[in-house]
C-alpha cells in the first residue's frame, strides 16, 4: 500500500487560461501517488481561482488565500473564511512577522481558526546561481510576484518571529515553509517549545539534504510538528514524494512516524480528522 499524502504547499495558478490544464495535472499525480490531500495556495490577485477548485474538488483540495499584510484589509480575512479558506499565506512582508502592527490579522486569522503558512528563511528567486539553472520559482509564479521581490528582504522572514506570534496567539495554527531554511537550529527550537508551531519539509533537494545529513527530525524537531509539502511543478511532486519517503527511512523513522509526517499531523492541523 502507497503512503498516503496530505500536500501542505502547493502554489496554484494565477491565470485563467491555466487552471484546467493545472488541475489535471494535480488530479493524476494525487491518484498516482496517493495524496489524499492537496493545499493550493492563492496568488496576488487571483485566489478567486484557489475558490474555484476547492469548491469543484472539496474532498481533495483546500485552500490558503495570499494575503498582504501591508495593504489587505483586516476584514479580508472574515470574507476568506467565509469563501470556505482554510487559511492564509503570508510572505514578503514590510515589516518582521512579528511586528505589532500585525497583529489584528493574527487575531482575526486565531478567531476564525484559520491555519497561517509563513514562508521563512531565505526567499527563492527566479535563478539558482550555485547551479546555474532556473529555480522551480521560475515555473511556478508570474511577473506580478516577482515584482513583489523588489524592495523585499528575507530578514523580514526569519523563523524566530513564528515564537512572538506563538506566544501572543496561543490557539493559532502556525506552519513556517521549509523549516526555516537555512536556520534550521532556530525552527526546532521554537517547534519544540511552541505547542501551535509546526513547520513543513518543502524546499526540494537542498532542504532535504540539509535535513537528513542534520538528522533534526526526531532529535531536534518532533515527528508530531513536521508536514509535508512538495512546493514544486506538478511533474516534480513525485519525485518529493519518492525522494522524502527514501530519505525517512534512512533515517531510522518508523512507518508510524513516517504517515505522522505525511498525512496524520497536516490533517490535525487542518481539521480534517481530530
Amino acid at each position: 500500500m502507497k503512503q498516503r499524502v496530505f500536500d501542505t504547499h502547493i502554489h496554484f495558478v494565477s491565470r485563467q487560461e491555466d487552471y484546467a490544464h493545472y488541475v489535471n495535472q494535480l488530479l493524476n499525480y494525487a491518484q498516482e501517488n496517493n495524496a489524499q490531500k492537496m493545499v493550493l495556495i492563492g496568488s496576488p490577485g487571483a485566489n478567486e481561482l484557489v475558490k474555484k477548485a476547492i469548491d469543484e474538488f472539496p474532498d481533495v483540495f483546500l485552500g490558503l488565500a495570499w494575503i498582504d499584510l501591508d495593504s489587505d484589509s483586516i476584514s479580508d480575512i472574515d470574507e476568506y473564511k467565509k469563501m470556505g479558506f482554510a487559511g492564509l499565506k503570508v510572505i514578503l512582508t514590510d515589516r518582521n512577522y512579528d511586528d505589532p502592527a500585525y497583529f489584528p490579522f493574527y487575531e482575526a486569522a486565531e478567531h476564525n481558526n484559520m491555519v497561517v503558512l509563513f514562508h521563512t528563511g531565505v526567499i527563492g528567486g527566479p535563478v539558482d546561481y550555485l547551479l546555474e539553472e532556473d529555480s522551480s520559482m521560475a515555473e511556478q509564479i508570474d511577473e506580478r510576484v516577482l515584482n513583489k521581490l523588489k524592495g523585499k528582504s528575507s530578514a523580514r522572514m526569519r523563523p524566530i518571529y513564528l515564537d512572538t506570534i506563538a506566544n501572543t496567539f496561543p490557539r493559532l495554527k502556525i506552519i513556517g515553509a521549509h523549516l526555516g531554511w537555512p536556520e534550521y537550529m532556530v525552527s526546532c527550537a521554537v517547534a519544540r517549545w511552541r505547542r501551535n508551531v509546526y513547520f513543513d519539509l518543502s524546499g526540494g533537494e537542498v532542504v532535504r539534504r540539509h535535513i537528513v545529513e542534520g538528522g533534526y527530525i526526531g532529535k531536534e524537531i518532533s515527528v508530531n510538528k513536521v508536514v509535508f509539502g512538495t512546493d514544486s511543478a506538478p511533474e516534480k511532486m513525485p519525485r518529493e514524494v519518492i525522494g522524502w519517503y527514501d530519505s525517512l527511512r534512512s533515517m531510522g523513522l518508523t512507518s508510524e512516524q513516517i504517515d505522522k509526517i505525511f498525512y496524520l499531523n497536516a490533517a490535525k492541523i487542518f481539521g480534517v480528522i481530530e
